[in-house]
């Protein structure tokens, strides 16, 4: 830092006041008031914490204590280098900040009209070396009060800090920061960064095991490692949307249930629903079929149930035929429904005869499995004498399908149900099964 000797201090001050003016300090008034304490500027501009800096003005003498902006930034009288009626001198004090000048006298205050504003250098000394997203990472250094952001990897910039102080900076790691060394943008007359030469180590979650791995689909799955509660998602191999609902959850822990359609791979956990992600080291296996599903209320469960009161439509639907004890294909039980659409907009399917009142339930399921052929090729479900539900055919297998009954009709009584060859052709079998309402 620039320190003046005393010889180099006089020379100095002789100059400045043969002139009359520092061109290179800050300028308050310009006209001198020989009955009152005056201020009329002050510098150098740019000076360094510890180097000397001049005040001129107009009964400088009678001047008790020089304040910076900054906490303990104040230079008392007796820490002078020189005082006369027109010139101070004095070092400024390590925890100067940028900001006006408040000079102390019996008088009254009299704060500057120019900020003041110093030449910096902030260093590191140390940072935390390794902390979870969201929690506090600790700086230590010189300088540090200067600092106006702190950027972590990937550019995740903070402006707010949890405390600063001279010495020590504490700020909060964002939700998607990443390991890496940190940067430290500092202000000043010339505003400048500093990067730390150690490494931040950004703690993300760690899969161990997964159990049971073969799993079978919808069957609950426990995830073991460290650090899981950061888990916000859970991404499955074949599975488009991620699991956000989980059945437990804690540090070292995760049970989920796995989704229907999940393939062979690895799990990828989302962190805090940020971006970051964290790839699993195991592969999950995915092994049998998915379970049927559940109905709370079945209309067909290996036979037509006793819901319907009569069983006058039952096979008796047109354009095909209808077996309602078949054995293979089944989705759930002993038997299923196999269906033969031969054209004209068949309806071999056809349930009625009864009034159910479903008030007390939300959806209507039915599981279908296409017969060769059937890729594409599409069926209504009709609903009160109403087609209500278009299905697309899956070929070679069942396909679970869970439809809000508002969807379907606005009437809380159902009296038939019929499943439609959609667009006259016909020439294609399918089955049907787990028919009913949750």
């Amino acid at each position: 830092m620039i320190k003046l000797s005393s010889f180099k201090l006089l020379a100095l001050v002789s100059i400045i006041l043969s002139i009359g003016i520092v061109t290179s300090c800050n300028k308050d008034d310009e006209e001198v008031t020989s009955d009152k304490i005056q201020l009329l500027s002050f510098g150098p501009t740019g000076a360094k914490h510890g180097d000397t800096i001049l005040f001129i003005g107009n009964k400088l003498d009678k001047v008790t204590a020089i304040q910076f902006t900054g906490t303990n930034a104040t230079v008392n009288q007796a820490d002078f280098k020189k005082q006369s009626s027109r010139l101070i001198a004095l070092l400024v004090p390590p925890a100067a900040e940028k900001g006006y000048v408040t000079l102390k006298t019996p008088e009254g205050d009299i704060v500057s009209k120019t900020q003041f504003n110093l030449d910096v250098l902030t260093g590191v000394t140390s940072i935390t070396a390794q902390a979870r997203p969201g929690q506090n990472v600790t700086i230590t250094g010189t300088y540090l009060n200067w600092v106006d952001r702190v950027t972590f990897s990937k550019d995740k910039t903070v402006t707010v800090f949890v405390s600063k102080t001279q010495t020590q900076l504490v700020v909060k790691i964002p939700d998607d920061a990443e390991t890496g060394p940190l940067i430290l943008h500092y202000t000043g007359t010339d505003s400048n960064f500093v990067q730390t030469a150690d490494t931040l180590k950004v703690t993300l979650p760690l899969t161990t095991t997964m159990s049971p791995n073969p799993v079978k689909p919808l069957t609950d799955l426990t995830i073991t490692g460290t650090d899981l509660d950061l888990t916000k998602k859970i991404i499955f191999t074949g599975v488009s949307s991620p699991v956000t609902t989980f059945v437990s959850q804690s540090a070292t822990q995760i049970v989920v249930t796995v989704p229907n359609g999940v393939t062979n791979g690895k799990i990828t956990l989302g962190v805090l629903n940020s971006t970051l992600t964290v790839l699993s080291d195991d592969i999950l296996q995915i092994n049998g079929a998915v379970p049927p599903p559940t109905i709370a209320l079945p209309i067909y469960d290996d036979a037509v149930t006793s819901n319907w009161t009569s069983t006058g439509w039952i096979g008796g639907g047109w354009g095909g035929t209808s077996d309602y004890n078949n054995t293979a294909p089944v989705r759930a039980g002993a038997k299923s429904v196999k269906i033969n659409y031969v054209g004209g907009w068949g309806a071999p399917l056809q349930l009625g005869g009864a009034s159910l009142n479903v008030s007390a339930y939300t959806t209507f399921k039915i599981s279908v499995y296409g017969g060769p052929g059937t890729a594409g090729k599409k069926v209504n479900v009709g609903i009160n004498g109403a087609d209500a539900y278009t299905i697309t055919l899956v070929e070679g297998s069942w396909t679970d399908y869970a439809v809000p009954i508002s969807s379907l009709t606005a009437s809380t009584t159902i009296t038939d149900i019929i499943v439609k060859e959609f667009n006259g052709t016909g020439g294609f079998t399918i089955y049907v099964d787990a028919l009913g309402f949750n």
